[in-house]
């Protein structure tokens, strides 16, 4: 009669699984699906670009399928991503909307120089206007 190596010993597993949906297939390399586009008649610019259309793909599915709580988290990380970036664009927004240096100088130039324009000028516009006033009382006075 034979007697197990050990008291609690069971029986060991096949070493290959029999249900062929539980055996992980192994990703194939970014290199040997460019080959494989290669073989079906692709130049090697455009299998690349057939391999990163092939990766969005698979990704956009990945993130869009419902997960449960795994898509919760990318929920929120995506609405976390929405929030942070309407921040930076009404912070961009607000700083576009304002002048920089050399905006800010020349501003300062021209009010400066309207300023000093309006402060030689003033005083001629206003003899002119007093002596139009002037004129108006002269010949209101000579001719009641």
């Amino acid at each position: 009669m034979e007697q197990p190596l050990t008291p609690n010993s069971t029986p060991q597993k096949p070493s290959k699984p029999t249900d062929p949906n539980s055996v992980k297939r192994k990703l194939p390399t970014p290199q040997e699906l460019i080959s494989h586009y290669e073989s079906k008649g692709l130049d090697t610019q455009e299998a690349s670009l057939k391999v990163i259309g092939d990766l969005q793909t698979a990704l956009f599915r990945v993130i869009s399928s419902g997960r449960g709580r795994k898509d919760k988290l990318l929920a929120e990380t995506s609405r976390k991503a929405d929030s942070t970036n309407n921040s930076l664009a009404i912070l961009n927004m607000k700083l576009d909307s304002k002048p920089g240096y050399g905006g800010s100088f020349a501003i300062g130039v021209v009010s400066g120089l309207s300023v000093q324009g309006i402060g030689s000028v003033l005083p001629h516009v206003l003899k002119g206007f007093g002596d139009i006033w002037n004129s108006v009382r002269s010949v209101n006075k000579e001719h009641p």
